[in-house]
């Protein structure tokens, strides 16, 4: 199985809460691509994940992640579309506090997996 920085995979998708509320404000009919942000596969996890999708087929904690980190990706692109036409105004906006939600579960999930992977000491 490849290696997998874990914890940057954690900073990496907790990030994605600063960046939504940096973007408040500035992006507003800015064109940018937003399709790389909703897919999975354009970020590490989920590249690490498909690269290693054989040996992590017995983890309880990787199939689950799947999905969620799918939907993750889905979310964070509709949050970007939103806040860049402006239908996303402030962080209290109930598509942000769902997605803050998911965000949570992403991160326990990931624990969970780490935890899965570690060799017991």
């Amino acid at each position: 199985m490849q290696a997998f920085d874990f914890d940057n995979a954690l900073t990496m998708h907790r990030a994605w809460k600063m960046k939504f509320h940096l973007a408040l404000g500035s992006v507003q009919d800015r064109d940018y691509d937003t399709a790389p942000i909703g897919d999975a596969a354009h970020c590490s996890l989920g590249q690490w994940l498909a690269a290693n999708a054989g040996e992590l087929a017995g983890s309880v904690a990787a199939r689950e992640l799947l999905p969620v980190h799918d939907e993750f990706h889905r979310q964070s692109k509709a949050i970007a579309d939103s806040i860049r036409q402006g239908r996303i105004l402030q962080m209290t906006d109930p598509a942000i506090v769902a997605y803050l939600g998911l965000s949570e579960k992403i991160e326990d999930l990931l624990l969970r997996l780490k935890a899965e992977l570690e060799p017991v000491a």
